[in-house]
């Protein structure tokens, strides 16, 4: 079921880049981006990107025409986007809000439904706010996808993660915080751009950028780019390559399972020997509805760790009224480097 074109609206985003990144998440889905500016976005945005046009805005009370209004944010109430089928509507609309308020209440109020993703994490339940938007938009566009599952020992389930070539330091720390949210407690990190293991502090230090509040360990472990491996079942997700769309892709294959999500703008896909990773890799591809979009590592991740999560699913939770303590997508993250055993406290950095 494909819905009619979702336009993207950042309701009080602070940071032009994040701006630049949520713009480039609806042109991968073929839709347009609108920003609702309520703290000088415009003019931050013209100051750090002169040679860029002009962000496109518009008023809450331009949010009328746009039925069905889709709020992203884990307010009480809120459905999970795994599943959600959305409302027919000729001009519908999902709105992201700012990275540490979420959506605020007054277009909360405007909205029909509220949708949420859920996140496995222990302590970090919160993403990046462009790759919130891309995971959504891509569950979204689909008519919602499959549920997520349930399981009783989702760990025996959860395969390996390896980051394959990153090539901004940005990019791969939104990614980290990602696979985090999304339950990994362990990342296998080739990093062979040097953008994270022995780059430069303040490289370092805005590559490892996430926002206040509580503390999530994750193990980030450098790998050699000519290491070899054993796993049984290796999945590549990529834009466009292999032959199976990313939801009918079995990733759910346990430790014994590799999921390896290369940088395409770093590493060649025709060349790189990946049978060094395991005894059968297979690809598959996020099936884009658009060819030609900026591309942004911390959205394909997002959209290939989510779908993963899905399928490796969660224990069955006591219903509840859930919190909304903090928007879905703006926490912090601690990062144990396991080599080198540098430990990184994100908890004072600002959000990317």
């Amino acid at each position: 079921m494909k819905t009619a074109p979702l336009t993207l609206v950042g309701d009080g985003i602070e940071n032009p880049w994040n701006a630049r990144v949520l713009q480039a998440a609806s042109a991968m889905f073929g839709e347009s981006c609108r920003f609702l500016d309520r703290s000088g976005l415009a003019a931050a945005w013209s100051a750090a990107l002169p040679e860029a046009e002009p962000l496109a805005t518009l008023t809450p009370g331009d949010l009328a025409a746009h039925a069905p209004l889709i709020a992203l944010d884990n307010v009480p109430g809120a459905q999970s986007v795994y599943g959600f089928r959305p409302p027919r509507g000729l001009h519908p609309a999902l709105v992201a809000g700012n990275e540490r308020n979420g959506v605020s209440r007054e277009v909360l109020a405007l909205a029909s439904h509220s949708v949420q993703i859920p996140m496995a994490g222990k302590r970090l339940d919160t993403i990046n706010v462009a790759a919130a938007s891309a995971v959504a938009l891509y569950y979204l566009s689909r008519g919602g996808g499959g549920s997520l599952q349930a399981a009783s020992h989702p760990h025996k389930r959860r395969p390996e993660l390896l980051f394959l070539g990153a090539a901004d330091h940005v990019e791969v720390g939104s990614a980290i915080r990602s696979a985090g949210a999304f339950g990994w407690e362990r990342v296998l990190l080739e990093d062979r751009s040097n953008v994270w293991f022995g780059a430069p502090r303040h490289v370092t230090a805005e590559g490892r950028g996430a926002a206040r509040r509580h503390r999530n360990p994750i193990r980030l472990v450098p790998a050699a780019p000519d290491a070899s491996y054993a796993f049984n079942d290796v999945w590549v997700v990529t834009r466009t390559e292999g032959d199976l769309p990313l939801s009918r892709a079995n990733l759910a294959t346990g430790p014994r399972g590799l999921l390896v999500i290369p940088d395409e703008t770093a590493v060649d896909l025709d060349t790189e020997p990946w049978d060094r990773l395991g005894a059968r890799v297979r690809f598959a591809h996020l099936d884009l509805p658009a060819a030609d979009f900026p591309y942004h590592y911390r959205l394909i991740a997002s959209i290939a760790l989510a779908e993963a999560a899905r399928q490796v699913g969660q224990k069955t939770r006591v219903s509840g009224r859930p919190t909304r303590a903090e928007p879905l997508y703006d926490s912090a993250l601690t990062l144990l480097a396991a080599e080198q055993g540098e430990t990184v406290d994100l908890g004072e950095l600002g959000a990317y």
